[in-house]
C-alpha cells in the first residue's frame, strides 16, 4: 500500500516564502556560493586539467583531491550551467568559458582573494573590534597577480600613448603592485628600462618573478618602498625621466588636500630628470553598475581616502609645480580609471 501523501500549503507559510524569494536573498547565496565554486575550480586545477583535455575522473581530472568533494563540485557546477556533461566527459559550457575568462577571473579574485580578508571581517571593523592595518589587511600578492591582467588588458595602452613621443627612457612607478604596468610596458618597449616601487614586500617579490617570467629583469628592478615618502627612496628611483602612479594617490586624501598637493611636488624635486608624471585614478559612479558599489565598499572598509572627481584633481594639480596637459579616460574598463598627463612647470 502507498503512503498518503499530505502536502500542508497555508496562506501564513506561502506568504514567508513568498516574501524570501523576492528578498533576492537566494540569488545573493547563490551568487556567493558560485563566487567560491569558481575559484576552487581554479585553485584545485580542476579548470586548467579541463583547458589541457581531462574529461574524467580517471583521466586525472580530479587528481590530487578529495574525489567525493570533487565530483559534488562538478555536479554543483552543472546545476549552475558552467559546466556539463556530454560525450567524452565534463566540459565547459558557453557560459563557462566567459566566467573563466582572464578578466572575469582576475576580477573576481581581487574581491575574494585580495580584499576577502577585510570583506569576511566587515562586522568587525564595523563595531570596532579590528581595524583594518593592524587587525585586518587585504592580501598585497593576489591583488598584485590579479591586478597584472586587467592593467594588461585596461591601462597599458594608455601609458604607451602618454609616453609616445615624449623620449621617455626609464619608467618609474610608484605603487607598483604586482609590476604589471612596468612589465608590460617594456615588454611593449624594448627601449624603455624601468623601476618599480611599492611598500608591500610580497608584492614586490611577485612583481620581480613577473619580470623574470617575462624577460625583461634585465631592464627591470623592483624595490621596497613608500609611495608617500620620495625622500627615502633609493638612488635606483632618481634617474627616472617619466613616472606614473595608479590607484594609489587617492589614499593620501585620507590626510587631507594638502598632502596630496605636498607629495605631488615632492616628486617633482626628488626626480629632476621628470618629463611625465602620469596619475591614474579611479573613477567611482555611486551606483551599481559594474560592481562600482562593490569598489566603493573596499575602498570605505580599508580607509582609504576616496577617489575624487576629475574637477577635484584638476584643483589640487593648480596648487603643485605640475601642470595638467591632458586627460585620458578609457569608459569601459574594469576598474573604470582616468588618468592625468602631468608636466613640470618649468
Amino acid at each position: 500500500m502507498r503512503p498518503e501523501l499530505v502536502e500542508l500549503r497555508e496562506g501564513e507559510q506561502l506568504g514567508v516564502w513568498q516574501d524570501f524569494r523576492l528578498s533576492t536573498m537566494p540569488d545573493l547565496i547563490s551568487a556567493m556560493s558560485l563566487s567560491h565554486a569558481v575559484s576552487a575550480l581554479v585553485n584545485g586545477g580542476v579548470l586548467a586539467n579541463l583547458r589541457n583535455g581531462k574529461r574524467l575522473p580517471e583521466d586525472g581530472l580530479l587528481a590530487g583531491l578529495d574525489e567525493r568533494v570533487g565530483e559534488g563540485l562538478l555536479a554543483y557546477l552543472a546545476m549552475r550551467d558552467v559546466l556539463e556533461r556530454r560525450g567524452d566527459g565534463w566540459h565547459l559550457t558557453r557560459k563557462g568559458e566567459l566566467l573563466t575568462g582572464d578578466v572575469p577571473l582576475a576580477r573576481l579574485g581581487i574581491y575574494l582573494e585580495a580584499y576577502g580578508p577585510v570583506i569576511s571581517r566587515m562586522s568587525d571593523l564595523l563595531t570596532g573590534r579590528a581595524t583594518y592595518g593592524t587587525d585586518v589587511l587585504r592580501r598585497g600578492g593576489p591583488l598584485g597577480r590579479h591586478c597584472a591582467t586587467l592593467f594588461s588588458a585596461f591601462h597599458t595602452p594608455v601609458l604607451m600613448e602618454a609616453t609616445r613621443n615624449r623620449d621617455v627612457r626609464q619608467l618609474l612607478d610608484v605603487g607598483c603592485g604586482g609590476g604589471s604596468l612596468l612589465v608590460d610596458a617594456c615588454l611593449r618597449d624594448p627601449e624603455l628600462t624601468g623601476v618599480g616601487l611599492d611598500i608591500d614586500a610580497d608584492a614586490v617579490a611577485e612583481a620581480t618573478r613577473l619580470a623574470a617570467r617575462s624577460g625583461v629583469a634585465d631592464r627591470v628592478e623592483f624595490v621596497v618602498a613608500d609611495a608617500f615618502a620620495p625622500h627615502t627612496w633609493p638612488a635606483v628611483t632618481r634617474g627616472a625621466d617619466g613616472m606614473c602612479i595608479v590607484s594609489a594617490l587617492h589614499e593620501l586624501f585620507r590626510d587631507g588636500e594638502q598632502a596630496v598637493v605636498r607629495v605631488l611636488n615632492e616628486y617633482r624635486e626628488a626626480l629632476p630628470e621628470l618629463k611625465m608624471l602620469l596619475v591614474g585614478e579611479p573613477e567611482i559612479r555611486y551606483d551599481a553598475r559594474d560592481n562600482d558599489d562593490d569598489f566603493f565598499l573596499i575602498h570605505v572598509l580599508t580607509g582609504q581616502g576616496m577617489p575624487r572627481e576629475r574637477a577635484e584633481w584638476l584643483r589640487v594639480f593648480e596648487q603643485t609645480a605640475l601642470e595638467c596637459r591632458r586627460i585620458y579616460c578609457r569608459p569601459e574598463a574594469g576598474p573604470r580609471l582616468c588618468f592625468y598627463d602631468l608636466t613640470p612647470n618649468r
